[in-house]
């Protein structure tokens, strides 16, 4: 198998925050900036994703394999995260995947070192989650070119759509509207294609009701 993906949770639940503030949702970008990084390795071993638990207490569970999953636990009282500023954030939520990967290191016999070097390259970034989702698609006349920047922060994702000419000159740049926190927010980009040589749709992955268009 190859590794695919990194996750954190809590055992900690607060029936008052709102979604957007729920600690595994704030993590989703840091989880998927990682997990980005780790299939780029193609590092092969006998589960798929790794799943990383904090735990608020001292007493841990075992370490769990089964299906192709891995659970691990890790020592983190989550209930002062709320107070630190959203780059603070950024570098618990790395320090804790670091904690929780070098237990599965030691249960999967996997090296610890392509790890690191990928948490360098997050610090390198300054910890910025900012990528072009897919690749650009041209226009039926393929003289302009369409995507969409994605900056996926702790508290809400910015997504740019841009068209441009073949040269690079800018035409539009318009914000794409977010109904729904995390992970859920990125399913808007479903469907992007060319309408005409001067007008792009944009469709919800599953709400069919969910569509944008942008003309130049």
């Amino acid at each position: 198998m190859i590794l695919r993906g990194i996750r954190i949770f809590s055992d900690e639940y607060n029936p008052n925050e709102k979604l957007e503030e729920v600690f595994h949702i704030q993590a989703e970008s840091m989880c998927s900036m990682f997990s980005s990084f780790v299939y780029e390795k193609k590092i092969r071993t006998s589960v798929t994703v790794i799943n990383i638990e904090c735990r608020s207490t001292n007493a841990l569970e075992r370490t769990i394999e089964i299906d192709g999953f891995l659970d691990v636990c890790v020592h983190y009282d989550v209930k002062n995260f709320a107070k630190f500023s959203e780059q603070q954030k950024k570098e618990i939520q790395l320090e804790i995947i670091m904690l929780g990967l070098k237990k599965a290191c030691e249960h999967l016999s996997l090296e610890y070192a392509p790890f690191e070097e990928i948490q360098k390259q997050i610090i390198s970034l300054d910890y910025n989650h900012c990528f072009i989702w897919k690749k650009p698609k041209f226009s039926p006349n393929r003289k302009r070119k369409v995507f969409v920047k994605v900056d996926w922060g702790v508290y809400k994702i910015d997504l740019m759509l841009v068209i441009e000419e073949r040269n690079g000159t800018i035409l539009l740049q318009r914000a794409v509207p977010i109904n729904h926190p995390g992970t859920m927010g990125l399913d808007i980009l479903g469907e992007l294609k060319w309408l005409d040589n001067d007008t792009v749709e944009l469709k919800h992955r599953y709400i069919k009701s969910e569509v944008y268009t942008f003309t130049v």
